[in-house]
C-alpha cells in the first residue's frame, strides 16, 4: 500500500487541481463564488479524497469499481469550469489550465483503470510447494 503521495503522479495532480482551483474561485464575482465557486472547489476535493481512497483499497474488482465513478466527476468539474468561463468568472488562460489539468487526470484515471482490470483477469498462482 503507497503512504507515500509523492510516488502517486495521480494523487499530486488532484492535490494540484484542488490549490488550482481554491485560488481561482477565490477570486470569482461574489454573486458566483458561493455556488458555482463552491461546486468546482467541492468537486475538485471530493475526486482527491475518492483517489486517496481508491489508492488502499487492495482488492482489483473493487477498486475498479470505486475508480469507474471518478470520470464522471471530472466530466462534471469540465462542465462547472466551462460555465465559470462563459459567466466571465475566469479567464480564457485560467479555464484553459484547469482543462489541462483535468485532461491529465482523465488520461491518468483510465491508466488507473485499466491496469486495475487486468489485474482481475490475472488468476491467482497455485502453491506448488505446498504439502497436502
Amino acid at each position: 500500500m503507497t503512504t507515500d503521495y509523492s510516488q502517486v503522479p495521480i494523487i499530486q495532480c488532484s492535490y494540484q487541481l484542488a490549490l488550482e482551483t481554491h485560488g481561482v474561485v477565490a477570486r470569482f464575482p461574489k454573486h458566483l463564488r458561493f455556488e458555482l465557486g463552491t461546486r468546482i472547489v467541492g468537486g475538485s476535493q471530493d475526486f482527491l479524497e475518492r483517489v486517496i481512497t481508491a489508492n488502499f483499497i487492495r482488492d482489483p474488482k473493487i477498486r475498479a469499481e470505486a475508480l469507474s465513478g471518478l470520470s464522471a466527476g471530472l466530466f462534471t468539474m469540465r462542465m462547472n469550469i466551462r460555465l465559470a468561463r462563459d459567466l466571465r468568472a475566469i479567464s480564457l488562460g485560467q479555464a484553459a489550465q484547469l482543462t489541462l489539468r483535468l485532461e491529465d487526470l482523465q488520461k491518468q484515471l483510465t491508466g488507473w483503470l485499466s491496469w486495475t482490470q487486468s489485474k482481475m483477469q490475472q488468476k491467482p498462482a497455485s502453491p506448488t510447494n505446498c504439502p497436502s
